[in-house]
Order: structure tokens, then C-alpha cells, then sequence
């Protein structure tokens, strides 16, 4: 069992760094805390998928993305899941590492709670999320930094996965407004982006 030291790392700088780094890819936000801040810092773009009321669906869901035929578009698929909602749907990752999707990477924001209902620690400080990761076949990074997240970003861009970048952020929740769309139709403008042809992006390092 292994824990991840200490960090000063916010889900709001990991979240702008995600953003910044993958202008156009397709990007699946977690439901709760993650979708709030997400907004806050990237506002409503077509090329994110925020999952409202699907808590640890977020692997399944950008692994359908990775592999349906509009992926070709896309260097790289991302999904962004928290530790609660991986360890709610951990059989996803088996799924993917037998898969192999090459474009994959899944980001884990660890703060070692339930941020959505209230704070309740989950088990992943006592965890090697990463280790387990990599026992079904992906490529990893464990991060505690803003520049070290911004490394493992260089990286799982420039070499083929899938990645899991599992990424230690502080306890600290952003005050957010709620966002109460209806997920049918998040669903609707997500595929109607993703049949868009895009055009060629330059490609932007994270800060």
C-alpha cells in the first residue's frame, strides 16, 4: 500500500493546466466538484463532455469515446475522473488495459475524498492507484506538482497509451455555481461536436 506525500496542487490548476493543454480533444469531466471548477476556468466548450449523475462512469465513458470512429480526429482522448469515482468503477480499468487504446489518457484527481457528498474519505490514500494502473496495461505518472503534471501531460501526448496520470490535489473546493443542464442534451451537443471535422491545432504546451 503507498500513498501519494502532500501537495499544494489545487483542482483548479490542475484543471486550467487540462484544459489549456487540450484545446480541442475530446475531454470527459466528472460529475460534482470537478464539472463546478472545470467551468469556472475553461467556461462551456464543445469538446467537453461534462457527466452529470454518473458517478465512476467517466473511464467507460471516454473509452467508448477512444475507440467509436470521430476518435480519429483526435490525437488523444481524455477523461477526468476523481479517486472516488475510479474506485467506484475500478473494473473499467481492467476494460481498458485489455483494450489498449493507444489515445486514452485518464486523469485521476486524488484528493483522497468524496468531495460531491460531503468529504468522506475514500480509500485511495492507501493505495497504489497507479501500480494497479499499470498492472492492466497502462502507462503511468504519479503527481504532486503543477510542473510535474505538466511533464506527465508532454509525455502521454507524446507517447502512445493508454496513460493514467494519477494527480495529488489538496482538499480545497472552489465555490462554484451549480450546473443543472439536462444530460440529454449535454449528450446531443458532445456528439454533434465530435462529428465536426476539426481543423489541425498547433499543439499547446501546458503551462
Amino acid at each position: 500500500m503507498t500513498t501519494l506525500p502532500p501537495t499544494e496542487l489545487t483542482r483548479l490548476e490542475a484543471l486550467a493546466t487540462i484544459a489549456q493543454a487540450f484545446p480541442t480533444e475530446p475531454v470527459v469531466v466528472a460529475l460534482g466538484t470537478m464539472v463546478r471548477e472545470m467551468l469556472l476556468v475553461a467556461g462551456r466548450r464543445a469538446n467537453h463532455l461534462h457527466v452529470l449523475d454518473a458517478m465512476g462512469l467517466v473511464p467507460a465513458i471516454t473509452l467508448g469515446v477512444a475507440m467509436s470512429p470521430h476518435a480519429a480526429a483526435h490525437a488523444r482522448v481524455v477523461g477526468i475522473e476523481g479517486d472516488g469515482g475510479l474506485l467506484m468503477g475500478l473494473s473499467s480499468i481492467a476494460t481498458i488495459g485489455a483494450a489498449r487504446p493507444e489515445n486514452l489518457i485518464l486523469v485521476i484527481l486524488d484528493n483522497g475524498t468524496y468531495a460531491a457528498t460531503g468529504g468522506q474519505r475514500t480509500a485511495a490514500p492507501h493505495l497504489d492507484l497507479a501500480g494497479m494502473a499499470r498492472a492492466c496495461g497502462f502507462q503511468t505518472h504519479d503527481v504532486r506538482t503543477a510542473a510535474g503534471l505538466a511533464v506527465a501531460i508532454i509525455d502521454a501526448k507524446a507517447r502512445p497509451g493508454p496513460w493514467l496520470l494519477r494527480v495529488a490535489i489538496g482538499p480545497v473546493n472552489q465555490p462554484a455555481p451549480y450546473f443543472l443542464p439536462d444530460p440529454v442534451e449535454l449528450a446531443i451537443d458532445f456528439r454533434r461536436y465530435l462529428a465536426t471535422p476539426v481543423p489541425p491545432q498547433p499543439d499547446v504546451a501546458p503551462a
